[in-house]
């Protein structure tokens, strides 16, 4: 999950960039409005990731789906992280200095799943001690 969430995060920030600076204006990568002049943020995908990775992960209990799950979980918190500016102004401040915001947010949400992805021996015994002390105060 933290690969493909920084993963994401560093292609969307290449990605946007170009577009930005409008380093190839005749490729694939340029500014995407509808005819009607609306500009779908990558947030909007990145929200739909994460309920229909939710849905799926409440869906299947299988553990072979675990990692492809968490793959795709990553992708969508990178997608929705990378904006998190947006969320907190309702403004497109992508590139301003308000920005810096999504960075942060990116960094503190990474520095978690680093916690949690390193540390899993430990936290998975901190819960096994919990529910353990928990069953023997329960007899």
């Amino acid at each position: 999950m933290l690969a493909a969430f920084l993963a994401t995060v560093g292609l969307l920030r290449i990605f946007t960039a170009i577009i930005h600076y409008q380093l190839f204006p005749h490729g694939p990568f340029r500014d995407v409005v509808t005819k009607t002049g609306l500009h779908i943020h990558h947030l909007f995908w990145g929200i739909l990731l994460l309920m229909v990775t939710g849905f799926v992960a409440l869906a299947s209990r299988a553990e072979r789906w675990h990692l492809r799950i968490a793959v795709v979980f990553g992708i969508a918190l990178g997608l929705t992280l990378d904006e998190f500016a947006l969320w907190l102004r309702l403004a497109d401040v992508y590139w301003s200095p308000q920005g810096i915001e999504s960075l942060q947010a990116v960094a503190v949400v990474a520095a978690i799943l680093a916690a949690y992805g390193f540390g899993l021996p430990f936290w998975h015994d901190r819960v096994r001690a919990g529910w353990s002390s928990a069953r023997r105060g329960a007899d």
